[in-house]
């Protein structure tokens, strides 16, 4: 099994490949993030068991754990409704809330945690 600080760094990488700041990339990127990258961390890292995990251990707080796996929720039922390509991601309303989301998240980590603090935990 994994560490609880690789958990959380996975669990941030996940953030970090579904954010907004992903769509001001060059397409070959996005869709690299999006369609790949993001498809095959979405089901781990945000996994029930992942994010309580990080909650049980005081990493990640009720807030946080839900928002994951509302995230988790809207990911896959757009994922079940077509192909996308990165056109259709760019003018997706679904997409932009999942970005969206990832960015909340993402906010609330660092309300929560320092880089500093971030930096450690994932050592844990």
């Amino acid at each position: 099994m994994i560490t609880v600080g690789k958990s959380f760094e996975l669990f941030l990488e996940t953030l970090k490949h579904s954010n907004s700041n992903v769509l001001k990339q060059d397409d070959d990127i996005i869709e690299y993030y999006l369609l790949e990258e993001f498809a095959i961390e979405a089901p781990a890292f945000l996994s029930d068991f992942t994010l309580e995990r990080l909650e049980n251990e005081g990493i990640i707080d009720r807030k946080i754990k839900n928002l994951g796996t509302d995230l988790q929720k809207k990911y896959f039922l757009i994922d079940q409704k077509k192909n996308w390509d990165v056109c259709a991601i760019k003018e997706s309303q679904e997409w932009k809330e999942i970005l969206e989301f990832s960015d909340q998240i993402s906010k609330l980590i660092h309300e929560k945690w320092t880089d500093e603090e971030i930096a450690y935990l994932k050592t844990i």
